[in-house]
């Protein structure tokens, strides 16, 4: 009787899932959960349990990331929210150091933070040009003169 083994576990894996962030450990003590019912039911076989347990943890992981996040937060507040680099995407900037894409130069100054920047057709930008941020490569804007 390998149940208690396996309500220990999923205890275990919710209680490390109040105490972590993120949202992966509550599926692995559900799949543990299922094993336990498995070996109450009747089906003593460890490596079915073990199987059991692995097979739906890893699906409802999957799920999670996919499924769950496309239909069920979709709608949900700042689910467009965009972060970071990410939000400056659109935004207009001054250039504090002249652009050069051969010379792999330029810098940026956009809502107050100092950018490294490179220019978006390829074109030589000079000090105090104003251009506004199209793209991210890496940690660089690609920027276009306005």
């Amino acid at each position: 009787m390998l149940y208690y083994w396996w309500f220990a576990a999923a205890v275990l894996f919710f209680i490390l899932e109040i105490v972590t962030p993120g949202f992966v450990l509550l599926w692995f003590g559900v799949g543990a959960l299922l094993a336990g019912l498995l070996d109450l039911a009747g089906v003593h076989n460890p490596l079915i349990q073990t199987l059991v347990f692995v097979v739906v943890s890893i699906v409802l992981v999957f799920l999670s990331r996919t499924v769950f996040k496309n239909v069920f937060m979709r709608a949900s507040p700042g689910a467009d929210l965009k972060t970071n680099a990410d939000a400056m995407l659109g935004r207009a900037g001054i250039v504090t150091e002249t652009i050069d894409n051969e010379h792999s130069l330029g810098r940026v100054l956009v809502d107050g933070q100092d950018w490294a920047a490179r220019s978006a057709d390829g074109s030589v930008i000079e000090v105090s040009a104003r251009v506004t941020v199209q793209s991210l490569d890496g940690a660089k804007f690609i920027v276009a003169r306005t």
